[in-house]
């Protein structure tokens, strides 16, 4: 399985290690889209703990997709990828109430979100 549709609303792939999500510019991510996510990283890390790149472009999560996604136990860490200051202003906001188990930052450039993700962090490769 290559890539996973979430609901229509964006795409996931195992991608050189890494974990790309794609939402959809503009989406609104309930609990149904974070759970059908949460499944993806599932089926698709195949139990090992990757890193995971978010494209965040104009999206938001509800409260209730904000308390199960991201889940700690399946990421490693996670680079957030936006464009915009509205995009930055979310993401500085959230990046305190992401659940604790991984480093987290945001980007606007995905060359340096990826070699973040990527870069040794003395954990065994997955």
């Amino acid at each position: 399985m290559n890539k996973v549709d979430i609901k229509g609303k964006g795409t996931m792939e195992l991608s050189n290690g890494v974990l790309p999500l794609r939402w959809k510019r503009g989406v609104n991510i309930g609990i149904d889209v974070a759970n059908a996510a949460i499944e993806a990283i599932t089926i698709l890390g195949k139990g090992a703990r990757l890193p995971m790149l978010v494209e965040i472009q104009g999206v938001t999560h509800s409260a209730a997709a904000r308390k199960v996604f991201p889940a700690p136990s399946l990421i490693s860490r996670m680079a957030l990828l936006g464009n915009s200051p509205v995009d930055r202003v979310i993401a500085m906001f959230r990046l305190p109430l992401v659940p604790a188990g991984f480093p987290i930052k945001y980007f606007t450039s995905e060359e340096q979100a990826m070699a973040w993700l990527l870069e040794t962090t003395g954990e065994p490769p997955a």
